[in-house]
């Protein structure tokens, strides 16, 4: 090979390997963020079914 071609290679495999860092990073990301909101999804929920009951018990005085 001849050194340009060393050059273009190793510079295509470094911006190859950022691309990778990326996409790994925001896959992680998403994992996380998935998470917290199915999490606060799921509180959400439990307050809503108590804020219904308490108003319907007040409903039915």
């Amino acid at each position: 090979m001849t050194t340009l071609q060393t050059i273009l290679v190793t510079t295509l495999l470094a911006i190859w390997l950022c691309f990778s860092l990326v996409f790994l990073i925001t896959a992680i990301q998403s994992a996380i963020y998935d998470r917290k909101r199915e999490k606060r999804e799921k509180e959400q929920a439990v307050r809503d079914l108590e804020y219904h009951e308490k108003r319907m018990n007040d409903f039915k005085k």
